[in-house]
């Protein structure tokens, strides 16, 4: 944890294999169970941090490890999901708008983190982002439709009528 390189280098290969893994498995498993669950997942273990602030190091280290790889994995779906679900009239609209808005989130993140982290501290920074986490686990829960075996017809269907 004291070789920021090291630990940069560590968090993007999670960051690899969590695209990997649901790359390999999103005909298999499905694109609503790699969205929903390791959302909640992610939800929790940054609550596990924010809420723990005395926790060992080995603790907060798995759970941003697990973090890194579970949230690159769904994010993955950010490209993949939005095409399938909007009818082809709009498929090119729904996928930009999906798009932009993820990476004014990413935006954001990258400078209201370091900001939170000195005005805040770590606790509140990481139970806002748990917070976060959990409103984007919840609305995925209530929208995100299955589109698993589907032709793009098909998993259109719910937004054409």
């Amino acid at each position: 944890m004291s070789d920021g390189l090291a630990g940069g280098v560590g968090l993007s290969a999670l960051a690899t294999a969590g695209v990997a893994a649901t790359v390999l498995l999103i005909d298999r498993a499905g694109r609503r169970v790699l969205t929903v669950p390791p959302q909640w997942l992610c939800a929790a273990l940054l609550a596990v941090i924010g809420l723990w602030t005395g926790a060992p190091p080995a603790i907060v280290l798995t759970c941003f490890l697990a973090f890194s790889f579970f949230n690159a994995g769904y994010n993955t779906l950010t490209g993949i999901y939005p095409a399938e679900v909007f009818p082809t009239e709009i498929r090119g609209i729904g996928t930009g708008f999906a798009t932009a808005v993820s990476r004014v989130g990413a935006g954001a993140g990258t400078f209201l983190l370091p900001w939170s982290m000195t005005n805040f501290g770590p606790g509140p920074t990481m139970l806002c982002a748990a917070g976060l986490a959990a409103l984007g686990a919840a609305l995925s829960q209530w929208l995100a439709p299955e589109t698993k075996g589907m032709t793009l017809t098909e998993a259109a269907a719910g937004y054409s009528h």
